[in-house]
């Protein structure tokens, strides 16, 4: 889980580093990199309720509420497909979707 959640801080880290020194590319820079959390997180909250077994989905223990609240993130803020196509778009990669 380690292993998987360092390159995405790094990720970030340049995000926030380009929030001000190269503002043009946050236009596809944050699409990527809320993508990419979505995939990491989702993936580290499963591996982490398996490690913990039944005891992951108690109340005695957030990590219930940390999946859940992942999972709703990923539907208000868009999900991964999504947000690639827009950061795409905002590359010119592709033409903008019609309403």
């Amino acid at each position: 889980m380690v292993a998987a959640l360092e390159p995405a801080r790094s990720l970030l880290w340049y995000a926030a580093y380009a929030f001000d020194a190269a503002p043009a590319e946050m236009a596809y820079l944050a699409p990527l990199v809320k993508a990419h959390l979505s995939e990491v997180g989702t993936m580290i909250a499963k591996a982490a309720t398996e490690v913990h077994g039944g005891i992951g989905f108690t109340d005695e223990y957030p990590l219930q509420l940390l999946f859940k609240r992942i999972t709703v993130n990923r539907q208000l803020l868009g999900n991964p497909a999504w947000l690639r196509r827009r950061a795409a778009t905002a590359q010119g990669w592709l033409a903008p979707a019609a309403p």
